[in-house]
């Protein structure tokens, strides 16, 4: 009985956001998309990382490499059609960050959100084609979120079969699932 407010809450929020940034100058969207237009690597990622992400990214930018970031500022109801379009065509690999283990889980919550829909983008034919995915951690017992960790996981991203469920920025010395970060 509810399924019809939940869907209606993305075009609400747009309408309410959109009221706000003529109010304030201040522009808000429930997905936000930073980089290359042409970007073919990116990060996908809710919260504060998002922020160190999207500088990484424009800095590597300038160096010639095609990587961009979306931020998820709406969860539920996951807007996919908005995510869906933030994606650059040219998009070969994504990397979507959770901040959070979910022990016995496939994959974290927001990698699989993600997951499902490129695959639905898909199927409806929202998108043209499925980029390989791969899902990480970051920020796992309170450590902090560094460039370097941002560009490890763009480096990764640069693999042929680049390894998926990893952790950044701790040492897994039982999963083994940690990246190596170059501080340098």
């Amino acid at each position: 009985t509810v399924n019809n407010f939940y869907a209606r809450i993305p075009s609400i929020l747009k309408e309410e956001m959109d009221k706000f940034h003529s109010l304030t100058g201040r522009k808000y969207e429930a997905v936000r998309y930073q980089g290359a237009p042409d970007a073919e690597r990116i990060i996908i990622l809710m919260g504060s990382g998002a922020d160190t992400a999207k500088e990484t990214s424009a800095f590597l930018n300038l160096y010639g490499e095609k990587t961009g970031v979306i931020q998820i500022t709406l969860y539920r109801p996951f807007p996919l059609e908005e995510f869906l379009s933030k994606i650059p065509v040219t998009v070969k690999s994504i990397a979507v960050l959770d901040r959070t283990k979910e022990a016995g889980a496939s994959g974290e919550p927001v990698y699989q959100d993600v997951i499902v829909s490129l695959v639905e983008g898909l199927s409806r034919g929202l998108i043209q084609s499925m980029p390989k995915v791969i899902g990480g951690r970051y920020g796992l017992g309170s450590k902090e979120f560094t460039p370097a960790m941002v560009k490890a996981v763009f480096d990764l991203l640069k693999s042929e079969a680049p390894k998926n469920h990893f952790t950044i920025g701790i040492t897994d010395d039982v999963s083994f699932t940690s990246l190596e970060i170059d501080p340098y």
